[in-house]
């Protein structure tokens, strides 16, 4: 409504700047401005030819001069018809101003709100100061102004100053014309007049309908990224139909007849395209599209264009633009209903300010039919700045309602994505509380299987062989120990390494390093940089701890060596832990041959290969190498379906 409020306020103002034409003033200097609403009037005929500007001049003293009030209208019929050769007539207007003695007569000048119809001449004191014969076109509604120079002006002392202004307009037969009232004062206030009435006549349309084309140009730019919204392209036409309208003040009016009947049907009939485009616009306001309205509207236009292509016998303006202004009553009127009956804002506002439209437009219709005096001015331009003002309003208005719609949506979803995050934080929680119960099961089961399947096994053969006697203390020391140590191996898988290799081997180094020292054996370790292992997790690393365990413990049963070097490196894609010694060494083949004594090689290469490695083993007589190959990466295991 600000916009509005706005469009109102500039619109009331510039018609109020129109409005000041209208007031007398007097000048520092004295000298009166006189205002003229009577004069005499002399027509005379000219034949069929129209004479060259100054060929006839008015006389004063021949007889047939009558008393005619002013303004002068002649109303323009619907169609004005110019058939058939037609004579031409001077119609002479004449006023005196007459000035009390004095010596010296200040700068004076002639000023009227409109001279419409013909080319105009203006004679002072029978000298020829304005012929407008090859412009007359853009008198229309241009002010007349003219000042009188000072030699024009005769004075004497003692004697009045008298000054004869007559205002020429040559007609032909059934030519309609208008002449305004008639200012004679000092130059400097009658060209302040003249200025006010030109901006408000033809520098205001200008401003008015640059300005919505440029807001056209912006609509158009919105459309052309949003197709979907035809609004803003009918916006943009809208506006581009209505500064062609208005071409006529921006550009003199073509002087060829062709050209200049051409120009004009331009300019008449992208009024009624200005009409249809903008109850289109309005009528995209409404959810319900009325089709054939629209379509009733399409055709009245384009019939109306298509009938008024010049050539034509006579002009049909005031028939089109009153057909144009019926159309527009009822359209609206419609429009209204719709606003009323749907409580649609933007179309109450849309409809209040096409009623103004029309009512200011069939004043505009009244007076390019002279119906009324000319000392109005056109208003349609700035009627249409307060009706594009509205257009303007509602489409902002559509514009922040989706913004708004968009936001409270955002919100709604933030909302509901708030009420999803809190339920799966709460569903990981539960999930987390589930995994750790899971985890914890898992782990009592792994611990109680290898505690089954190790130590309980030792412990159950070593105890059914103490009640058989068949072993003996040193053997029973030995069976504990072992027990002791699977253990201690157990524990160590349960630490916390980080999948690193190095750190669980070196709590297995610290865990048997006394043991192999106790046993005369020299520990020596060599590690690389490797890197970590993300499948290590506590069962693989019970099993990698076994495997090591297992051949030092094979080192300190057979193998009498002195000196043991476990060393860690990366190849390639995998890692290798090498566990070599100095002692008497075996034969590989042959212990792999044999059934008995192959069974712990056998389970090394078991337990490995379970873990996606191998165990490599080359043996000689003071040097036999166990190697444990394991990958970086391991494939995870196939689900099966036990």
């Amino acid at each position: 409504m600000k916009l509005a409020s706005w469009a109102c306020c500039a619109i009331s103002l510039l018609i109020g700047l129109t409005a000041v034409v209208l007031a007398q003033g007097t000048s520092p200097s004295g000298v009166q401005i006189q205002h003229f609403e009577a004069a005499v009037h002399h027509v005379v005929p000219l034949g069929p030819q129209l004479p060259e500007p100054g060929v006839v001049r008015p006389d004063l003293s021949e007889p047939g001069w009558t008393p005619v009030a002013l303004p002068v209208v002649t109303p323009r019929q619907l169609v004005s018809m110019y058939q058939g050769p037609r004579q031409w007539h001077m119609h002479w207007y004449h006023v005196r101003y007459v000035l009390p003695p004095r010596g010296a007569s200040p700068a004076l000048a002639v000023y009227a709100a409109r001279v419409q119809g013909g080319p105009v001449e203006v004679h002072v004191n029978d000298r020829l100061l304005l012929a407008n014969r090859y412009h007359w076109g853009s008198q229309w509604n241009r002010p007349l102004y003219v000042q009188i120079p000072a030699d024009v002006v005769f004075t004497s002392p003692g004697v009045d100053v008298v000054i004869d202004v007559v205002v020429g307009v040559p007609l032909r037969d059934k030519m309609n014309h208008s002449l305004a009232t008639l200012w004679v004062g000092p130059a400097d206030e009658v060209r302040a007049m003249a200025d006010r009435r030109t901006l408000a006549h033809v520098t205001g349309p200008q401003v008015t309908s640059l300005t919505i084309l440029v807001l056209g140009l912006f609509s158009f730019g919105v459309w052309w990224r949003r197709r979907r919204e035809s609004a803003y392209l009918l916006f943009a036409l809208a506006s581009t139909a209505w500064w062609v309208r208005n071409l006529h003040y921006h550009v003199d009016l073509p002087r060829s007849g062709p050209v200049h009947d051409w120009f004009w049907w331009l300019t008449n009939a992208s009024m009624s395209w200005v009409m249809v485009l903008t109850y289109l616009f309005a009528l995209r306001f409404h959810n319900r599209r009325y089709r054939k309205v629209e379509w009733l509207l399409v055709g009245f236009t384009l019939l109306s264009t298509l009938l008024t292509i010049p050539p034509l016998p006579g002009d049909p303006l005031v028939l089109q633009q009153a057909l144009n202004a019926l159309v527009s009553i009822f359209v609206t009127a419609f429009i209204t209903w719709i606003a009323v009956r749907h409580q649609s804002r933007e179309l109450r506002l849309l409809t209040a300010t096409l009623w103004v439209g029309i009512a200011l437009g069939i004043h505009d219709l009244l007076l390019v039919s002279l119906r009324i005096t000319p000392e109005s001015a056109y208003l349609m331009p700035y009627a249409t700045l307060l009706v594009f003002g509205a257009f303007l309003y509602a489409v902002l208005r559509r514009y922040s309602g989706a913004i708004e719609e968009v936001e409270q949506i955002n919100a709604s979803l933030e909302h509901r994505l708030a009420q999803r995050t809190s339920e799966l934080e709460d569903n990981h929680r539960r999930l987390r509380a589930v995994e750790r119960e899971q985890a914890l099961l898992l782990e009592r089961q792994r611990l109680m299987r290898d505690m089954h399947d190790g130590m309980g096994s030792a412990l159950m053969s070593s105890l059914v062989l103490v009640e058989q006697g068949k072993l003996d203390l040193p053997s029973v020391a030995q069976v504990l120990r072992e027990c002791v140590d699977d253990l201690r191996l157990v524990i160590d898988s349960l630490e916390p390494i980080g999948h690193d290799l190095v750190t669980l081997l070196a709590t297995l180094r610290y865990r048997l390093g006394k043991r192999l020292e106790a046993a005369g054996l020299q520990l020596e370790w060599q590690v690389d940089d490797l890197p970590p292992l993300p499948w290590l997790d506590p069962t693989a690393a019970l099993q990698v701890l076994r495997i090591v365990q297992e051949a030092l413990t094979n080192i300190l049963k057979h193998a009498r060596a002195r000196k043991v070097r476990i060393a860690l490196r990366k190849a390639g894609q995998q890692v290798e832990v090498d566990i070599t010694d100095d002692g008497l060494g075996f034969d590989v083949a042959a212990m792999t041959a044999n059934s008995e004594g192959g069974r712990g090689l056998r389970n090394l290469r078991k337990r490995a290969q379970g873990l996606g490695g191998d165990v490599l083993f080359t043996s000689q007589a003071g040097h036999t190498q166990v190697t444990l190959v394991l990958p970086i990466e391991r494939e995870a295991e196939p689900v099966t379906g036990k």
